[in-house]
């Protein structure tokens, strides 16, 4: 297949997210005084206006043996898997049928690339291992997720305090997970980026360590007040002790203010599991408020006039990039004239959907045609190649 020679690359800006794996972002966050990637116990930053996109969660990293291209394009495939989940806030994204069709063609949403190499513990020995971090054009990605049926996560997600106390039954009580202990919370951190979510983490102050008990009995107007001084409304809280023979369990509250949003357990033989479990029913819950999903159509042919191709090599350009379309089954070509073509379109969804899909690429733009007569033949369409 012809690569689509018009689309750019943008250079990668490689930044870290919170706890664990630094993904390409073009919004990252700083870390915390004292080298820690979470949220300082300091007074709150001054409030920004609410992007249109959080731009992070259009970026991913997936871990690679080579850099050949047959490895290159199924690693992009997975990449643009994480990223479908972190934008629509749905876990089976990747396994929509049109999804699946956009994962054999990632490349062609892709906006730049780097491979890296990075250090990870393994039994406590320190393993280097490579990764290929992708960056996935937005408005391509966004067209993909309502092209699908997907809900979209769009605008700024709240990034929930996380109040974490944990017994391991040693006698001294529950105490408080803060800062200085991030790789207790590792597991949930990491589990909450491949979700699209980035908690905070108290510091750890004199005034919050009496929290603990408060924490335990999953009260959340206790800690409310501690929260606030993060510029945090949303709070997960935790408590994690041992569970006998079973392992260990973590029980969960997710709470907006004052409102109970969801109440949630689990009991697990590894305590890094049982921790990780507050990530997805928090991601769960908070996409499910926010995510907005677009009605679904039904699958339409199209008879399209496509002008503007004045040349083979405009052709095969057009060519290529029809067939990477994960929402076109397939087309025909039906007439050739010297500045256009007519073809037949066979998509998966319907044309509302097709042409945000288009709107995503910006490489054909729908031209105002008359309206069908004959509700029985294809719907005549007209589409212009963007210069």
């Amino acid at each position: 297949m012809h690569a689509f020679s018009s689309r750019s690359l943008r250079t990668l800006a490689l930044s870290g997210l919170l706890l664990g794996g630094a993904l390409p972002s073009a919004h990252a966050q700083a870390p915390a005084a004292g080298g820690a990637p979470v949220a300082s116990p300091a007074a709150p930053a001054e409030p920004a206006a609410a992007p249109a996109r959080e731009l992070e969660w259009y970026t991913a990293e997936v871990p690679v043996t080579s850099q050949e291209s047959r490895e290159r394009d199924a690693a992009l495939g997975r990449a643009l898997a994480q990223v479908l989940v972190r934008v629509s806030g749905q876990v089976a994204a990747p396994n929509d049928p049109v999804a699946q069709r956009a994962l054999r063609v990632a490349e062609s949403m892709v906006v730049g690339t780097e491979y890296r190499d990075v250090e990870e513990l393994v039994g406590g020995v320190p393993v280097q291992r490579q990764v290929l971090a992708a960056s996935f054009d937005p408005e391509a990605v966004d067209a993909l997720v309502v092209a699908a049926g997907l809900p979209l996560w769009a605008g700024e997600r709240p990034k929930p305090m996380l109040w974490l106390a944990v017994d391991d039954g040693g006698g001294a009580g529950p105490r408080l997970v803060s800062a200085q202990q991030i790789n207790v919370v590792k597991p949930l951190a990491q589990r909450g980026l491949e979700r699209g979510l980035r908690f905070l983490l108290p510091g750890g102050t004199a005034v919050e360590q009496p929290a603990a008990g408060s924490i335990w009995a999953l009260d959340a107007a206790a800690v409310g007040e501690l929260s606030s001084r993060y510029g945090a409304r949303v709070q997960l809280l935790g408590k994690v002790s041992r569970a006998g023979a079973a392992g260990w369990t973590s029980e969960w509250l997710l709470a907006d203010g004052a409102e109970e949003l969801a109440r949630w357990s689990i009991t697990d033989p590894s305590p890094q599991r049982a921790i990780a479990a507050g990530a997805d029913r928090a991601a769960d819950t908070l996409a499910a408020r926010q995510a907005k999903r677009v009605e679904a159509g039904k699958a339409e042919v199209l008879e399209a006039e496509i002008l503007g191709i004045d040349s083979q090599s405009a052709w095969l350009d057009l060519a290529a990039y029809l067939q990477s379309l994960p929402v076109l089954r397939g087309f025909d070509v039906i007439e050739a004239q010297p500045d256009a073509m007519r073809v037949r379109l066979d998509l998966a969804v319907d044309r509302t959907r097709f042409e945000a899909m288009l709107a995503g690429s910006g490489h054909l733009v729908p031209e105002a045609t008359a309206p069908a007569t004959d509700p029985t033949l294809p719907t005549r369409v007209r589409y212009r190649v963007a210069r």
